[in-house]
């Protein structure tokens, strides 16, 4: 039969060490309320065409094809909601896998999480079901995760990221309990604060976390033997009404800014970028409606609380 979005259920479990889920007992998770996911098994087909006999009617034809390496890709978009305490949920216990490899892998763990950056991350499985159809992949990593809102939406966060496995095999896991009486993080949650300050006429942010992450592949194994990471790139943008200059100086001499997004919960949450120097500082042109400009900044670090 045709499968149909709404029988989709995608579901994720922390590993011990990459490609090993934890205990059975621990059961699925989720990271909010999932509205789009994909997983993108890419086998990069190669031609081989060699030279041809004088007889041979097509010189030109394709001698071979053949699947190479096996890549596993994957993106999730979701709306991140406030802590749950039954069960524990806390969107930063998948949120910040994009930072550190911290977060619990006990069964209730989800309020422990690690709130800066370090090195490592930790691998995760993946776990996705449409109807009969199951796909899991293993030793997953994410390489970018964007989180956004602005002005009469909710928090948005989309991930993308590399498996270094995947398989049709069911993973005998209890299913993650329901997030849907949970509460979304709404525009009206969010304020910005520039160097402590609270930052006014803000009408959206959007960040992004890049993990520079590619799989890795040895001789005689068309599978990556891992995800590997290179480097890291913290951008971070916030638009504002046109109203002032007050950051135009400090775009021009490069001067360190302290940037934090603060989402109401019971106790706050705070995503924090430090050591960020504007990009720019661009002076709004159009003709119509109320005059907004970007502000964009790049930044060598980040921490949540």
């Amino acid at each position: 039969m045709v499968k149909l979005g709404t029988q989709t259920a995608w579901q994720y479990i922390l590993e011990d060490a990459a490609e090993s889920p934890t205990s059975s007992g621990n059961r699925f998770m989720l990271p909010g309320f999932v509205t789009n996911s994909t997983i993108e098994p890419r086998f990069n087909t190669k031609e081989i065409r060699g030279f041809k006999q004088p007889s041979d009617t097509d010189q030109r034809r394709v001698d071979d094809i053949r699947s190479s390496k096996n890549e596993y890709a994957f993106s999730l978009t979701y709306v991140p909601l406030k802590r749950i305490s039954d069960p524990k949920y806390d969107f930063r216990h998948f949120h910040n896998c994009v930072m550190n490899n911290s977060s619990s892998t006990a069964a209730g763990g989800g309020w422990t999480y690690g709130t800066s950056i370090t090195s490592n991350l930790r691998t995760i499985t993946i776990f996705k079901e449409i109807d009969n159809l199951q796909t899991r992949l293993s030793g997953a990593k994410i390489n970018r995760l964007t989180s956004r809102c602005s002005v009469d939406n909710p928090v948005e966060i989309t991930v993308e990221g590399f498996a270094s496995f995947a398989t049709f095999a069911d993973l005998s896991r209890t299913d993650a309990t329901t997030l849907r009486d949970g509460t979304p993080f709404y525009w009206s949650d969010v304020q910005v604060y520039i160097d402590g300050a609270l930052a006014t006429f803000c009408t959206a942010y959007e960040y992004n976390v890049t993990n520079n992450a590619e799989s890795d592949y040895v001789l005689g194994d068309r599978d990556p033997k891992q995800v590997v990471l290179k480097g890291r790139s913290i951008d971070v943008s916030v638009t504002r009404q046109y109203n002032d200059t007050a950051q135009y100086a400090a775009a021009k001499n490069s001067t360190a800014k302290a940037i934090t997004i603060v989402l109401d919960d019971a106790t706050d949450v705070n995503i924090g970028f430090r050591d960020a120097k504007w990009d720019g500082h661009p002076i709004p042109g159009q003709l119509e409606g109320t005059l907004v400009h970007i502000l964009k900044a790049s930044a060598e670090a980040m921490f949540s609380n």
